[in-house]
C-alpha cells in the first residue's frame, strides 16, 4: 500500500506522454458506411485511393475530360465493388456529394488544377471510409 501513490503517479506520467488518438473521419460517406464491415470499408478506401493515385499519375493524358474520368469511376466501381451494390443505401449519393464539392459536373478538359481537385475528392472519400 505504501507504493500505491508512486504507482499512480507513474501511470499518470506515462499516460501524459502517449499520443492522442487520431480524430475519426466524419462526413456523408462515413454516415453511409456506418454499418459496413471493416472489409467493405477497406474496399471503398482502396478503390478511391487507387483512383486518386491513377488520376494523378495520368495527369490528363489518357483521361482527358471529366466525362472520361466519370466513366472510369463507374467502371472501377463495377469491377471492384460489385458485391457491395445496394448493400449500403445512400453511399452513392454520399460519394457524389463529396465529389460535387470538389469539381464540376460539366464535361471539361482535365487541367493540372482539376486533376488535383479530383484526386483530393477521391482521397476525401477514402478518408471518410476509415
Amino acid at each position: 500500500m505504501k507504493h500505491l501513490p508512486v504507482i499512480v503517479a507513474l501511470v499518470v506520467a506515462v499516460l501524459t506522454f502517449l499520443p492522442a488518438p487520431a480524430p475519426r473521419a466524419t462526413g456523408a460517406v462515413t454516415t453511409a458506411l456506418a454499418s459496413a464491415s471493416r472489409q467493405d470499408k477497406a474496399t471503398v478506401r482502396n478503390i478511391y485511393t487507387a483512383l486518386a493515385d491513377k488520376t494523378e499519375e495520368d495527369n490528363g493524358n489518357l483521361i482527358s475530360t471529366v466525362c472520361m474520368w466519370r466513366q472510369l469511376h463507374i467502371n472501377s466501381l463495377k469491377l471492384a465493388a460489385s458485391k457491395m451494390r445496394g448493400k449500403y443505401p445512400g453511399l452513392d449519393v454520399a460519394v457524389e456529394k463529396v465529389m460535387a464539392e470538389s469539381f464540376p459536373l460539366d464535361d471539361v478538359t482535365m487541367s493540372g488544377a482539376l486533376v488535383a481537385k479530383i484526386a483530393a475528392a477521391c482521397r476525401e472519400v477514402a478518408h471518410q471510409s476509415e
